[in-house]
């Protein structure tokens, strides 16, 4: 494979979880302002852990290696509660929420962010093993991360003006199983 394409298939595939978390935070209504800020949150993120990973090397995985999917899974599995709960009240209730939703507080943003970035760790320390061109990577992931979790969210919106409560307990089971993954070792 050629570099070029490596470097472009890395980056698509590292932007999976940012579309994944973007379906599932997207339920709420949001502003442009928003999904730019998420976007940015999201591949800023990707980008940053790649070139961490690929600076630390083996000598943080040596150290952290161990509780990585354990922060992962724990950030993700309370925010797919949070979702579930809402979801299930909005169904048992059946009331259409009167007051106007606010997009996810910007802490929110960031931990699924964090959370969804790990992976983009761990290739960073492959990358930096390997000796391979580090910028071009980073960039790449950051700009795929980008483009997924705004597109994720566009998604998102057209199916939650539908579905409502339930797209939020599907999303909800989508970050669950995003959890669980991040146990798989």
């Amino acid at each position: 494979m050629s570099l070029v394409l490596e470097i472009l298939v890395v980056g698509l595939i590292l932007s999976a979880d940012s579309f994944s978390a973007a379906i599932a935070m997207g339920l709420r209504p949001f502003s442009e302002k928003d999904a730019f800020k998420f976007a940015a949150a999201s591949g800023g993120a990707e980008a940053l852990f790649t070139l961490v990973g690929a600076l630390a090397g083996a000598h943080v995985i040596s150290r952290f290696g161990a509780i990585d999917h354990w922060i992962a899974f724990f950030l993700l599995g309370a925010i797919a509660v949070h979702m579930a709960y809402e979801g299930i009240h909005d169904l048992v209730t059946k009331e259409i929420r009167e007051e106007k939703l606010d997009f996810h507080s910007f802490t929110k943003v960031l931990l699924v962010s964090f959370a969804t970035s790990l992976d983009a760790f761990g290739v960073g320390i492959g990358l930096g093993i390997a000796k391979k061109p580090i910028l071009p990577f980073v960039i790449s992931i950051g700009i795929w991360a980008f483009i997924s979790t705004i597109v994720g969210l566009h998604i998102a919106k057209k199916l939650s003006s539908k579905f409502g409560p339930m797209i939020n307990l599907l999303g909800s089971i989508v970050l669950g199983v995003m959890a669980f993954q991040m146990l798989k070792i």
